[in-house]
């Protein structure tokens, strides 16, 4: 608008709820047109009306730059109190799967976008806080604050994960606005799958690396392979007790798949078995007696262990 030599006009003309959850209007004047809006907060209503006044004058056929350049809300949704797109409940469906209502939803993740935004175009990581909590604890309002630069924006949600959904959703229109002519290649669309695989691709390693025992294992036997036990026993059998503890459980945990390093920690010989899940440590004065405790732990684990143990039996 300054661009056509005007400045638009806002003003709150509406205050209604408690004080703890109030609803705010707020009016806008441009271009000879009038456009109302209502939210949780000032700031809120007062984005909701340019951006409503960006959709009037869109359809009335002005040059409105991307992504504001679409049609108004349909009727019957101006006069609701604004809550973000994000955190609106999901229609309700019938039997056949289509929606009840035709009001879409929102359901793009404005973190994801920002950060490959910011990627793509080499202009840093944008950095999250939670700089407010307030309310009641039935009724809390947090507030996350997201910068970049020398960009900062913050939004209040009922939870932080919507607050800071809807932070890095007003930063994103933001640079999207003022950065239309650099950004045009940028597709939205691509931007959220390339997100979405990378969160798979981390889901995948995390699933992988994850210990999950068998369930017809005892929990002193998680470190032990089962199919081994038998072959351990008997190396087990055959150690004597004036034994080299060191070369004893060497030969114990090869006959069990496992490996033993040793290494000194703080003054402290540190005897690692592994590979094993939780991780075996024993620490001693000296080398001798940290081979000879975890010798005595692997015999321990081992003896648990009978033929006739019955699932998950502890």
């Amino acid at each position: 608008m300054m661009k056509a030599g005007e400045v638009p006009e806002y003003e709150c003309i509406g205050q209604c709820g408690p004080q703890h959850q109030a609803t705010f209007e707020y009016r806008c004047k441009s271009s000879g047109l009038t456009v109302t809006a209502r939210a949780r907060s000032k700031k809120e209503a007062k984005q909701e009306a340019a951006k409503r006044m960006l959709a009037e004058m869109y359809a009335r056929g002005d040059a409105v730059p991307p992504p504001y350049a679409r049609p108004p809300d349909p009727p019957g949704l101006a006069d609701d109190p604004v809550e973000p797109a994000h955190t609106r409940a999901l229609p309700s469906t019938s039997s056949d799967g289509a929606a009840a209502s035709g009001v879409s939803v929102d359901t793009r993740s404005y973190v994801a976008l920002l950060k490959e935004l910011c990627e793509q175009y080499h202009a840093g990581c944008p950095a999250y806080e939670v700089v407010g909590d307030a309310g009641p604890p039935h009724c809390r309002l947090f507030t996350v604050a997201v910068k970049l630069g020398g960009h900062e924006r913050r939004a209040a949600a009922s939870t932080k994960k919507a607050a800071k959904q809807l932070a890095a959703e007003h930063l994103y229109k933001y640079l999207r606005l003022h950065l239309a002519r650099l950004t045009e290649d940028f597709v939205e669309e691509d931007a959220l799958n390339r997100a979405h695989e990378r969160a798979m691709e981390r889901y995948v390693e995390e699933t992988a690396s994850t210990f999950r025992p068998p369930l017809d294992q005892k929990i002193s036997e998680y470190h032990l392979d089962a199919d081994k036990a038998a072959s351990g026993r008997e190396a087990m059998a055959a150690i004597t007790e004036d034994e080299d503890p060191v070369s004893a459980l060497q030969t114990l945990c090869a006959k069990l798949g496992l490996g033993v390093a040793s290494e000194t920690v703080g003054g402290l010989s540190v005897v690692r078995v592994s590979p094993s899940a939780p991780e075996v440590a024993v620490a001693a004065q000296g080398p001798k007696e940290a081979h000879a405790a975890a010798l005595r732990y692997v015999r321990r684990a081992l003896a648990h262990r009978s033929p006739d143990d019955t699932l998950l039996g502890c």
